[in-house]
């Protein structure tokens, strides 16, 4: 180990389901409209909300919830959507006389389950709709398979379980989710927490993958106030006293509604929007980091999706004290669309959607033209722009993960006369099918990759820093050597003949949390670097990863 070193984590997410606008991603993972529609109106119900007009110790904790979450306990984060949904049954059904806001909570309630069996087809032909089965008859019980030990699965045990079976497959399939072929068989979620889904008779092959989009699910449903302390609680984790200790995290808002909005078809009657709007979403953000001085910085978002109404939020967001913003080409933007030049995609059929994203113009141009006022703005007004940077990740549609490629920051930065952009490429380029397994691409393949072309742009531009958050595969035994191996050639390797800057006083610690499969893992993933940098050859250049980079970026 290299002592004890302190770290900033430039990569978190704080935000709740009350941030997203989840109709239309969930959608975008299932392609069930009814279905998504009630799968976001349970998780924004759900939702706690921290009240911050009242001291952070008067928060109702949510340790239980936060201690499943870390534990990868299935049943248990079962548990946290079928009790709430159960009391709310049990509850009216036992009130005489329903007030006005009771008729209208289960009217909603009853909505939302019918529209998942509309989609899934639970209710067999002839049957009374799911929800009047469930809250005008007597066939729910007090107690929940998922909870209590010895129970009979009930009809609404049952129900919740297949719509999140299915749910789960729907997922499965998008690029958004498969970071799980990195973890080992049997690690996906804790051995024998599985109970109440066998039960139900969910076929144990099949829990791994409702797991997943149950986590992602439930995580969000956790307050800001217990978001943060889930975080730095993940770190601590079976934790060391010669952990390293954090001094700092770098909370990151998303702005993706208008983009996941053009997944509408002209049958649908609309998306259901986030419940704040993005300006509440940075103030709120903002009232936590005053809660935590000199440990949480936010940054917001910007998006050309909003049209010329971009610098508006962003102007809103300085007046609040943001001076950094994330921006996600894979929502269907590139930084410069630029003829002649075609992002390299690896083989294979199932990357044909990337091959032909990266071969056509970009899909908006309206949207796109914005990208120059926003890189110009951000350079001229001194603000730090945070990019998604590996070819997948939260694709509105497959394969717009190309659009993130870092061969087109270099080139958007010269034709707007923005070199001094202060930059951040999050992932690094990533170690994804889409580019040779970019950091962990053999020697063949890895110029070709995000990764290289990443480190050739942190090299070339003064202002240009990178984050190696969310590469699980330093997780994988067999991803792990090749992506250190390659790490370490190029922090103890001479720089490129001509740049100006060398990689290791430009990469920064970071995690993603809390996307898939990095609760929990956390501190594993900490550790695996600071094992990493106990090496001779690369400990004297520790600190700056882990701490002295980012102050640098930040401007701190």
């Amino acid at each position: 180990m290299t002592g004890k070193n302190t770290f900033i984590d430039m990569h978190t997410h704080l935000f709740t389901a009350r941030y997203l606008p989840l109709h239309s991603i969930f959608y975008s993972f299932t392609s069930l409209y009814l279905f998504s529609l009630a799968l976001a109106f349970l998780a924004v119900r759900l939702t706690r909300m921290s009240d911050f007009s009242r001291p952070a110790t008067e928060e109702p904790d949510q340790d239980d919830l936060i201690n499943a979450l870390l534990d990868h306990d299935v049943d248990r984060l079962m548990r946290a959507i079928a009790l709430p949904v159960r009391k709310k049954i049990r509850e009216y059904q036992s009130t005489p006389n329903p007030s006005h806001q009771d008729w209208k909570d289960i009217e909603e309630l009853i909505r939302a389950l019918n529209d998942i069996d509309r989609d899934i087809n639970y209710s067999r032909a002839g049957d009374l709709p799911i929800g009047v089965q469930l809250v005008g008859g007597d066939r729910i019980s007090e107690r929940s398979v998922f909870a209590d030990s010895g129970t009979d699965a009930d009809l609404l045990d049952r129900f919740l379980a297949e719509a999140f079976r299915v749910a789960g497959h729907k997922a499965a399939e998008s690029d958004f989710f498969h970071e799980a072929a990195h973890l080992p068989s049997g690690e996906v979620y804790k051995p024998g927490s599985d109970a109440g889904f066998r039960a139900v008779d969910i076929p144990i092959g099949q829990i791994g993958i409702i797991f997943q989009f149950l986590e992602f699910f439930v995580i969000m449903t956790l307050s800001e106030r217990n978001r943060f302390k889930a975080l730095k609680r993940d770190f601590k984790k079976d934790g060391q006293a010669s952990d390293p200790e954090a001094s700092l995290f770098v909370g990151i808002l998303l702005d993706m509604r208008r983009a996941f909005d053009k997944l509408k078809e002209f049958w649908m009657p609309g998306f259901l929007p986030p419940y704040f709007d993005f300006t509440e979403q940075m103030e709120r953000m903002q009232l936590l980091a005053a809660e935590n001085p000199n440990e949480l910085i936010n940054f917001g978002a910007v998006d050309p999706f909003r049209g010329g109404n971009w610098k508006q939020i962003v102007d809103t967001g300085v007046e609040l004290g943001i001076t950094g913003y994330k921006i996600y080409p894979p929502l269907g933007i590139r930084p410069i669309d630029m003829r002649g030049y075609q992002t390299p995609v690896a083989s294979g059929r199932s990357l044909d959607k990337y091959k032909e994203k990266a071969q056509n113009p970009a899909p908006y141009p309206m949207v796109q033209a914005k990208m120059g006022d926003i890189i110009r703005h951000f350079s001229s007004h001194n603000l730090r722009l945070f990019a998604h940077c590996n070819p997948m990740g939260f694709e509105v549609e497959k394969g717009y993960g190309v659009y993130s490629d870092p061969e087109l920051w270099k080139h958007a930065m010269e034709t707007h006369n923005a070199r001094n952009l202060w930059l951040f490429l999050a992932h690094g380029g990533g170690a994804k099918e889409v580019d040779w397994m970019g950091w962990a691409a053999d020697n063949t393949h890895f110029k070709q990759t995000f990764a290289y072309r990443a480190i050739r742009l942190v090299e070339d531009f003064d202002n240009v820093y990178l984050g190696l958050g969310h590469i699980l595969g330093i997780l994988d035994t067999k991803l792990k050597p090749k992506i250190f191996q390659r790490l370490k050639s190029v922090i103890v390797g001479s720089s490129t003949p001509g740049a100006a800057h060398h990689f290791r006083d430009k990469v920064c610690f970071g995690t993603d949390w809390a996307m898939p499969l990095m609760v929990g893992r956390t501190r594993e993933y900490l550790i695996e670097f600071d094992t990493f940098f106990s090496d001779p050859q690369i400990s004297p250049f520790a600190h700056d990863f882990f701490e002295g980079n980012a102050r640098k970026f930040l401007g701190i």
